[in-house]
């Protein structure tokens, strides 16, 4: 494989998605469920490839085999830029500043991720198990499927393969695909609810609308962004990537030094450990060198957040562009159950813990949350953007600044690749186990800070 068939292959791509945001625009149905057009282009990827025409006309399908296999090597690689692009450039306030506005979301989107690990790790125990032989380890797909997605999940296909698991990883890729589907669509039929019920204060009146064009794929900017300053001698996009090239070398150093050290002592456990949770400290490293050093004026946040931005689209497409459904179809009811028990898990997140949690504002507050455990950061933040347009709350700022805490730990970071290399050593009982007991130590723990911030946050003035 040369450099033509990587240049065609990318080439390709572009068409791919130049007709699926064609199709979204003359499928009204698909924008008034806010469906990604990066998920679209996956899709028609799919279905033009070896696992669509290809079956019916047993062949390769239309793409050639260099393409095919430049599009599943390239979730892998790019999954460490947009780690990378988590949180480089975000201008931070003081640490006690970020836990007072941030918190509860802290706590919720733990919560939320152990729960996952302790739901999945039930429901392969009990059901999958016993009933289809499913491996334990399909006990983390939950988690690092649903709040880590695709671009975890293509990281991480060394783990599976090192421990016997490969065919896990489209399962994983699978329900990836399902919960961003479905945490866009069922969360605009919560937001619709809730706007609609006299029980549910909420700052949007007005139900949403697909003439409002809301869409993943699109970065919000926020009050913090800075101007970009082109007085660098490089353009902003240019200064960006070069940074997000020093975090992920930064993180590579990092692998390459703990591998070494656990090396010395038999230890295998970073041998195939994947790049992108150290991607994320790297991005933090060049941040903290950048204001430590009064060069922070070149690392532009929106440069970044675009460069970010078409990673995760492009992960899309390739990752559901290159599933394997034989894989899929064995693994059927694995998928199925594991899809309809985490869908469940967020719901009850979202309208019963979060009510709970949340002293003002609670239904902005926890449909954020439950977009990150659908889908992504992103959807998210669509979710907020759905139900409070005006920003009327002060749910940007917690939910955006909780991802500062969060990020290197849960969806896609460390306790997500660790997982299944835990599960092998001591056990899913072990793991379930583990996992319920912290969800709900942390669950316990945010209700009782609840009460103490009923006392101290004002409440929000509507007219």
């Amino acid at each position: 494989m040369g450099a033509n068939d990587v240049g065609l292959a990318l080439i390709t791509l572009a068409l791919v998605f130049a007709g699926a945001a064609l199709i979204r625009r003359f499928a009204p149905q698909l924008r008034a469920l806010f469906v990604p057009t990066a998920v679209i282009g996956g899709f028609l990827a799919l279905l033009l490839g070896p696992e669509g025409v290809g079956r019916l006309t047993d062949s390769k399908g239309i793409f050639s085999p260099e393409t095919f296999a430049v599009w599943q090597a390239i979730p892998g690689l790019l999954v460490n830029l947009l780690s990378a692009s988590l949180l480089l450039g975000e201008r931070l306030p003081p640490l006690r500043g970020i836990w007072q506005t941030s918190s509860q979301h802290v706590i919720m989107g733990s919560v939320a991720s152990f729960g996952q690990f302790a739901v999945g790790g039930a429901i392969v125990l009990l059901i999958l198990g016993p009933l289809f032989g499913t491996d334990h380890k399909a006990g983390a797909l939950i988690e690092m499927s649903f709040a880590g997605g695709h671009g975890t999940l293509a990281g991480l296909g060394g783990v599976f393969d090192e421990h016997g698991v490969s065919e896990l990883l489209d399962v994983g890729l699978g329900l990836a695909t399902i919960g961003m589907v479905t945490g866009i669509v069922i969360g605009t039929l919560l937001v619709n609810y809730a706007i609609k019920s006299p029980s549910i204060p909420i700052a949007r009146q007005n139900p949403t609308s697909p003439d409002e064009n809301l869409d993943i794929d699109h970065h919000m900017p926020t009050p913090d962004d800075p101007p970009i300053d082109e007085n660098r001698g490089m353009s902003a996009i240019t200064a960006a990537a070069v940074f997000l090239g020093v975090s992920i070398a930064l993180g590579m150093g990092m692998l390459e030094g703990l591998r070494w050290v656990t090396n010395q002592f038999d230890w295998t456990l970073f041998d195939q450990f994947p790049i992108f949770p150290f991607a994320i400290i790297g991005g933090v490293l060049v941040q903290l060198c950048a204001v430590r050093f009064d060069f922070d004026w070149a690392v532009n946040r929106r440069a970044v957040e675009s460069l970010g931005g078409i990673s995760i689209d492009v992960i899309i497409v390739c990752a559901i562009g290159t599933l394997s459904l034989g894989a899929l179809g064995k693994n059927l009811e694995t998928l199925l159950v594991l899809a309809v028990a985490s869908v469940l898990w967020s719901i009850t997140m979202a309208m019963v813990i979060g009510r709970r949690l949340f002293p003002r504002d609670w239904f902005e507050h926890s449909i954020a949350e439950f977009g990150e455990s659908q889908g992504n950061v992103a959807t998210g933040f669509l979710m907020v953007d759905m139900v409070d347009p005006a920003r009327q709350t002060d749910v940007v700022r917690g939910y955006g600044y909780r991802q500062l805490i969060t990020r290197p730990f849960f969806g896609g970071g460390f306790v997500s690749a660790v997982a299944v290399p835990i599960i092998a050593a001591w056990g899913l009982p072990v793991f379930t186990i583990g996992s319920a007991v912290i969800a709900t130590a942390l669950a316990v723990w945010g209700f009782s800070m609840r009460r103490s911030l009923v006392k101290t946050v004002p409440l929000r003035q509507r007219s």
